[in-house]
């Protein structure tokens, strides 16, 4: 289907569910939206607009497939860690002209250690109006980062960008919003130097609400397993690539309340464990798959509170892995890291990384070859921070002067 059809029919789709925040002059009246909205809805949800007609992903769920995470009756793993803490903080930047927020920051670390970040900025005060994707860039031995450039500003509507690479290939994956969340579709663009230049984007067949948030990873038998999730139907979503290029939808994962923006990390025997933000707070979700995301555990509270939102999952090269989380079950303060050297069975370490009277959410993070941890995350949605640290320093005794 071409795409100014699938964009008209996006578009019709959110005025006729939500004809108050329409901004044509059409929006349609309340009898006709109750007919509209949910004929239109079972239209496009099926995947005509997406391309893939009829296609209604499958469930992912193995439920005798095992496990244990985070078990308090578990003798924890003593978290090994040598060298002197490091941690120190700065702003990727202080504002954008002419925008009023920024957020959903994503990160890429070469093997040179040099830094590559994308967000959303907008104008405001509805966190699409106006949204455009900027970069910018930390180069190795450089204070500070370069300052932003924008990266795309389409018509259609931007949304949450996300940075993935292999030594200097890099991938943008990205949500296109014509008409709000509920209307996303998810593009890839690629680039060949670290970000300099850009393939034209290709979008993924997927279900209408399609959106992202974390990076793919690269599974044991080679596949790229992309975590996904949708804004219409709310559920987690599956794509995996065998070449980067050609994406495709092999299921999703549905709970209640449900569960989204999956962050997964593979693991040293090659599992792959994932964390989903809870949409209805409280608690996060975590899961497994052992078959390279083909199929997963059955989705269980993890023990790690989640007030709606975003958290991050990474397997650090020493073995450890790092959850980075907002700790409150009702506010996106603090945020927080817990590390845990048992793939996941204990967590003894759990240190604040940032707090005070804002906002402190939706977190990256990735690590460089020299060991340390880079996280990014959005502080009130004014600008996007930049935390680094080492695991002596999530080891080591907190300012109180009190263990881990």
């Amino acid at each position: 289907m071409p795409r100014t059809v699938r964009f008209f029919l996006r578009r019709m789709l959110w005025l006729s569910c939500h004809p108050w925040q329409g901004s044509w002059p059409t929006a349609l009246p309340g009898r006709a939206a109750a007919i509209a909205c949910p004929t239109l809805w079972l239209f496009l949800s099926a995947g005509f607009v997406g391309g893939c007609a009829g296609c209604v992903p499958p469930a992912l769920i193995d439920p005798d497939l095992r496990l244990v995470f985070n078990d308090p009756e578990a003798s924890p793993t003593p978290i090994a860690a040598h060298g002197d803490p490091v941690f120190r903080e700065q702003a990727v930047f202080e504002s954008i002209p002419g925008k009023q927020g920024s957020h959903a920051a994503t990160v890429a670390a070469f093997p040179d250690g040099e830094l590559l970040a994308a967000w959303y900025s907008y104008d405001g005060p509805h966190e699409l109006t106006g949204a455009a994707i900027y970069m910018a860039r930390h180069r190795p031995g450089e204070p500070q980062w370069g300052a932003p450039w924008l990266h795309v500003d389409r018509p259609e509507g931007d949304g949450n960008p996300v940075l993935y690479h292999e030594q200097d290939r890099v991938w943008l994956f990205q949500a296109v919003v014509p008409g709000g969340w509920s209307t996303s579709h998810i593009e890839v663009q690629v680039s060949e130097d670290r970000g300099g230049t850009w393939s034209r984007p290709r979008s993924l067949v997927s279900p209408l609400g399609a959106n992202v948030r974390y990076p793919p990873v690269r599974a044991a038998d080679g596949t790229l397993v992309l975590p996904a999730y949708d804004d219409l139907v709310p559920r987690s979503l599956f794509f995996t690539s065998s070449d980067g290029r050609d994406w495709a939808l092999v299921g999703m994962v549905a709970t209640s309340p449900a569960c989204l923006q999956p962050s997964v990390a593979r693991l040293p025997g090659g599992r792959l464990l994932a964390v989903m933000r809870n949409s209805g707070g409280g608690w996060l979700w975590v899961m497994a798959s052992d078959n390279h995301g083909r199929s997963w555990s059955p989705p269980m509270d993890s023990g790690f509170p989640n007030p709606g939102s975003a958290a991050v999952l990474l397997q650090l090269a020493s073995g450890n892995l790092l959850l980075v989380f907002n700790d409150s079950p009702t506010a996106r303060v603090p945020l927080s890291a817990a590390i845990s050297a048992d793939q996941g069975v204990t967590w003894p370490i759990r240190r604040v990384l940032a707090q005070g009277d804002g906002t402190y959410s939706y977190p990256v993070a990735v690590q460089t070859p020299d060991g340390l941890v880079h996280v990014l995350y959005s502080l009130n949605r004014d600008r996007i921070q930049h935390l680094t640290f080492n695991e002596a320093w999530l080891a080591a005794p907190n300012e109180a002067g009190e263990g881990p």
